[in-house]
C-alpha cells in the first residue's frame, strides 16, 4: 500500500486534520474488513502485545496522559473531557478508528533498545482504556527519530508500532489538547424542531429580520411578502453551524468583548427552553464568535452564507 500524505488547506491544526481524515478512510477500513498485510509472524506480536482495540463496545473511559475522556453518565452517546465539556462527535470516531488500527512492526532492535526505553521518559504518554472498572489496555507511547514506539505498563520490550498506510507519529494523536476536542456545534435545529431564526445586524438594523415558522410554512416577520425559496434554501444551513477552531487568546478575546459584533443570531428550537445565541465578529481580517464565553474562529465561507440581510429574501429583489 502507498504511503498517503495529508495537506494542511484550512484553519485547523494539522493534527486535527490527521484525525479528522484518518477517522473517516479508517473505519471504511473496519467497515469492509480490509485485511492486513502483516506476516503470521507479525500477527503473534499484535496478540501478544495487544495494543490496538478489536472493539470500543463497552468502553466507559480512556486516559492520554493527563487528559481524561470518559462517557457521559446521563447520555451514552456524549463523551466528555476531564469531565469539563462535550467532545465533537467526530473526533472521537477518528480517535476510536486509529486505535482500532494500530498495528506492530517490529520489536525494537536492541542497538538502540536503551535509547527508546529513555525517550518513554523523555516524551512518553501513558494510554489506558477501561471498560467500567475494568481496565483492557494500559501502554505506552513515545517518538524516537522518527518511530513510534509501544510498551506494556510491566514490560521492558517496545515495539514500533503503525497505522497501515499512513505516515504518522501515534504518538502525536495521543497528546491532545482539550480545547481542540471541544464540541464545535454553535447552532443547531431540524425542520421538525424550528420555531424562528432572528439575524440582527447592529450597524444595519434596517436589515435586521427574524424567520418563523406559521405551522404551514416560513416568513419574514418584517417583510409583507417573501421568496419561500430563498427561505427554504437559507434555513437547511442551521442544522450544525459549527466554529472552525477553539482560539486561546485572551487579549483578543477581550477586545471583541469591547466592540458590537457585526451580527447576532438567536435561533428557538422546541427542545430548549433558552434561545441558542450566536455572535460574529470580524477582526484582523478574519471571523471571529464568541460563545458560552470562548473564543472560536469561523469559516468565512461560512459566514458569507449565513449573514444574508432582510432585502435579499424580498420578492422585488433582482437576481
Amino acid at each position: 500500500m502507498n504511503k498517503k500524505s495529508i495537506n494542511n488547506n484550512t484553519g485547523f491544526s494539522l493534527k486535527l486534520q490527521l484525525l479528522a481524515l484518518l477517522g473517516v478512510v479508517l473505519l471504511l477500513a473496519i467497515f469492509f474488513a480490509i485485511p492486513s498485510q502483516s506476516s503470521s509472524s507479525d500477527k503473534s506480536i499484535i496478540n501478544e502485545t495487544k495494543y490496538a482495540l478489536e472493539d470500543t463496545t463497552g468502553i466507559t473511559k480512556l486516559v492520554l496522559g493527563e487528559q481524561t475522556l470518559s462517557q457521559s453518565k446521563t447520555n451514552s452517546s456524549e463523551w466528555l473531557m476531564n469531565n469539563e465539556f462535550v467532545v465533537d462527535e467526530e473526533m472521537i470516531a477518528s480517535l476510536w478508528a486509529i486505535m482500532q488500527r494500530i498495528e506492530v512492526k517490529k520489536p525494537v532492535s536492541e542497538s538502540i533498545k536503551d535509547e527508546v526505553i529513555n525517550s518513554f521518559l523523555l516524551n512518553g504518554i501513558n494510554v489506558q482504556v477501561f471498560k467500567g472498572d475494568n481496565q483492557i489496555r494500559n501502554y505506552k507511547v513515545c517518538t524516537h527519530e522518527g518511530e513510534t514506539y509501544a510498551m506494556q505498563e510491566e514490560s521492558t520490550s517496545p515495539y514500533s508500532i503503525y497505522i497501515p498506510g499512513y505516515y504518522l507519529q501515534i504518538r502525536d494523536i495521543f497528546d491532545i489538547r482539550p480545547y481542540e476536542w471541544q464540541d464545535r456545534t454553535l447552532l443547531a435545529t431540524t425542520p421538525n424542531t424550528f420555531r424562528s431564526l432572528s439575524v440582527s445586524y447592529p450597524q444595519n438594523e434596517a436589515e435586521s429580520f427574524t424567520v418563523e415558522f406559521t405551522g404551514k410554512t416560513f416568513k419574514i416577520k418584517e417583510l409583507a411578502e417573501a421568496d419561500t425559496n430563498r427561505i427554504y434554501e437559507y434555513l437547511p444551513y442551521f442544522s450544525g453551524v459549527m466554529g472552525e477552531q477553539y482560539v486561546k487568546n485572551d487579549k483578543l478575546q477581550d477586545s471583541l468583548k469591547t466592540i458590537s459584533p457585526i451580527a447576532i443570531f438567536s435561533l428557538n428550537d422546541i427542545r430548549s427552553e433558552e434561545p441558542q445565541k450566536l455572535e460574529i465578529y470580524t477582526a484582523r481580517g478574519k471571523y471571529f464568535v464568541l460563545f458560552k464565553n470562548q473564543l472560536l474562529l469561523f469559516s468565512p465561507q461560512l459566514a458569507d452564507i449565513i449573514l444574508k440581510i432582510k432585502s435579499d429574501f424580498s420578492k422585488n429583489e433582482v437576481e
